[in-house]
């Protein structure tokens, strides 16, 4: 078969390394045989019973005031409907009491896309020859920012400082120094990104931290990307208490997949007009606009309050009682002595674990589990390359979107396996993933 002669951009896209490598994996691993493998590594949503009912009847209701025809058949603005972008400026002022304007909302083909316009308009080699980076203020962070970027080494971050809680439990915590430091240091960070609740730990950066990365931003007049897939108003996967956070400087990125609407592919950008005009022009040079048909879907969750409402009430709910059952089973099952410490719980649909002192890198811990039909995935990745310490690779991201039972014999392999690990403190051999 004849090479093929890509471009830069072709031979970056293509390349399969870091999370891409790892999810390329477990995908032929669990096509191979889905009933062997206990999954604790999906990133979907479950399916919970009252979010899909309340996306059935916003359909059913699309299709009984016959809507479809005109939704399916008509291409529409690169912006977004006119509906749903009403919708979303009279509940953020009815709610926040935050105005926006028309052009100050975009809506588009999920937030993997949305990333991919804004990390693309801001970051990478500028007209001056200069490549401009973007910058995460705590690691880690979610590893597909990396994949979004068209060119190479474009994404950095800034090491966290771990704190110990308790015996078993342990926090990220900003260090602020350091990233002002990095920002008056580096003339060519072009963005700020960070994903508050944090994919992959569920840290919640506070709202004194964000002021603080939005006013040093706004002081070097860097754009602050906020990816709020897990915030509220929805899906609202925060266990504590955190509102949006809206500045001039500040591109406040939202998706419905978490709230159960995935397969639609609806993200929603807030900021200023400057911002949004160039990611609109960006988007109708590529795709021209997200689903029609999902956007008015959205709109019918709105407009009746039920979004917002089974956002709170059922699957915040739903996944704080998860992230309790697996501290109780990892309280359970693996041993007391071993230095294992799970991330607080704060938001997210994930459990981040730290095994201090593991003594190979998380890549072959998950290659020895998966030999024992469990898949996790690896936390290495979503350290961006940063070999700032060992920690980097000494950490897991554990789904919660698996069922009580799944989760019960998964954590069980887990146990077994760190127990045999940490008794005899044996290297495993490097597997290539």
């Amino acid at each position: 078969m004849t090479a093929l002669h890509l471009s830069k951009i072709g031979n970056k896209m293509t390349n399969k390394v870091g999370v891409r490598a790892i999810m390329h994996d477990i995908q032929e691993v669990l096509n191979s045989d889905l009933n062997q493998y206990v999954n604790l590594s999906a990133g979907n949503p479950a399916i919970l019973p009252q979010v899909y009912e309340m996306w059935e009847e916003a359909l059913r209701d699309i299709v009984n005031d016959k809507q479809l025809k005109n939704l399916i058949s008509q291409y529409g603005s690169s912006y977004g409907t006119h509906e749903l972008i009403d919708c979303i400026r009279e509940y953020f002022f009815t709610n926040y009491r935050i105005k926006l304007d028309r052009e100050q909302v975009l809506i588009t083909s999920g937030s993997q896309n949305l990333f991919f316009l804004a990390l693309n308009s801001f970051c990478g080699t500028s007209k001056e020859g200069r490549v401009k980076k973007a910058l995460i203020p705590m690691l880690p962070d979610y590893a597909g920012y990396s994949g979004v970027a068209l060119e190479e080494s474009v994404i950095e971050g800034i090491p966290p400082i771990l704190s110990k809680l308790d015996h078993h439990t342990f926090r990220y915590e900003f260090n602020k120094q350091a990233f002002k430091d990095k920002i008056a240091q580096d003339p060519d960070i072009g963005a700020v990104v960070l994903s508050r609740p944090n994919n992959p730990s569920g840290n919640i950066l506070s709202e004194e931290a964000v002021q603080l990365i939005s006013q040093v931003c706004k002081n070097y007049h860097i754009p602050l990307l906020i990816d709020s897939a897990y915030a509220p108003p929805f899906p609202a996967i925060n266990f504590i208490k955190m509102d949006p956070i809206i500045h001039d400087n500040i591109i406040h990125c939202m998706s419905l997949s978490k709230a159960g609407l995935p397969g639609e592919r609806i993200g929603i950008a807030i900021g200023k007009s400057d911002f949004i005009k160039v990611m609109e022009a960006f988007q109708s040079n590529m795709l021209i606009h997200s689903s029609r048909l999902g956007q008015r879907m959205v709109v019918n969750t709105l407009k009746s309050g039920k979004l917002p409402e089974v956002s709170a009430n059922y699957i915040r709910t739903h996944y704080k009682q998860k992230h309790d059952y697996l501290k109780n089973l990892l309280t359970t099952c693996m041993p007391d002595d071993i230095p294992w410490y799970l991330h607080k719980a704060e938001g997210s649909l994930f459990g981040w674990l730290w095994l201090e002192g593991l003594p190979f890198s998380d890549s072959d811990l998950y290659n020895k589990l998966k030999a024992e039909n469990l898949i996790v995935v690896p936390g290495g990745s979503f350290f961006h390359g940063s070999q700032s310490s060992s920690h980097n690779r000494e950490c897991i991201r554990i789904s919660l979107t698996a069922t009580d039972e799944e989760l019960k014999k998964g954590i069980h392999i887990l146990s077994s396996v760190v127990k045999k690990i940490y008794s005899s403190n044996t290297i495993l051999e490097t597997g290539k993933i």
